[in-house]
């Protein structure tokens, strides 16, 4: 089965949520109801063609096999917002799209029908079908002055994102409010304005979510990031009730409202890319 197969068969049961990572900042949230989120997906090759930057993760799958009830973007950088995932799910009329006010002239440009699209700016919010997306404090500098963070409630389960950001945990321990996070996924690259692995640690340590998940890793050199030092670091100084992850491209955790982490399975190669 391929990793489409796979998530399309996840039975989350009632208070679970099912969680793949995508490589990159990708990640694909799957409810016991059925209903599905995608947030940051880089599935083409988009950036090797507009910046020079070449894909060192496969891609878990091409563009117009993603289905998602709901497609996220933390802001409007390609390998965030990617143009050729774009132009594939306008096609699926299923498909809604939210994101940073700096996605808005980005949809338009491919033509998304206004009615599909939402964009937040941070203290913004949306819920529909009892998901809530309240976008957050980021700062991503000049390189995208219009960023957010993303709370994703769904069935009682809090997702916090905090998109690409420096570590400037005053502002965000203000825009979070007296929320309880249960999944936080925090860039652990030092490269373009985000934390490093030591500052996304700390910023944890703060938040104090049960799971801390570690992203945009891996998929360009220009990047940079070292999972095995956030997880060393993590394991050194965060207190017991939080969890480190770092997850292999297409790995699945089912995260229980009740218990936390309930169950991780690593796909094998041949299980993600071949028929």
């Amino acid at each position: 089965m391929k990793l489409t197969e796979h998530i399309s068969a996840a039975r989350p049961a009632e208070g679970e949520l099912a969680v793949f990572y995508l490589a990159q900042a990708g990640f694909y949230f799957k409810t016991a109801k059925g209903k599905t989120v995608c947030i940051d997906p880089y599935l083409s090759d988009c950036c090797e063609r507009m910046f020079n930057f070449k894909r060192m993760v496969p891609a878990l799958m091409m563009p117009d096999e993603l289905q998602t009830d709901w497609l996220v973007s933390t802001h409007s950088h390609a390998d965030h917002l990617d143009p050729d995932l774009l132009e594939c799910a306008k096609l699926k009329p299923e498909t809604r799209f939210t994101g940073s006010t700096d996605c808005l002239p980005v949809y338009r440009r491919h033509g998304i029908a206004s009615g599909r699209i939402t964009v937040l700016a941070a203290g913004e919010s949306l819920t529909v079908d009892d998901i809530e997306f309240r976008a957050v404090y980021a700062d991503h500098g000049e390189l995208a002055p219009e960023a957010v963070g993303f709370l994703i409630t769904i069935d009682g389960i809090t997702v916090y994102d905090t998109g690409d950001t420096c570590y400037c945990p005053g502002k965000i321990m203000n825009s979070l409010g007296e929320i309880n996070v249960d999944i936080m996924i925090v860039p652990v690259n030092p490269a373009f304005g985000n934390p490093g692995h030591e500052n996304a640690v700390r910023l944890g340590a703060l938040i104090k979510p049960q799971v801390l998940i570690a992203s945009h890793f891996g998929m360009f050199i220009e990047h940079g990031g070292d999972p095995g030092s956030f997880l060393e670091y993590a394991r050194k100084t965060l207190p017991e009730a939080i969890t480190p992850i770092v997850m292999a491209p297409g790995e699945l955790l089912i995260y229980s409202e009740e218990y936390g982490i309930k169950e991780m399975k690593t796909l094998k190669q041949d299980e993600i890319y071949n028929e």
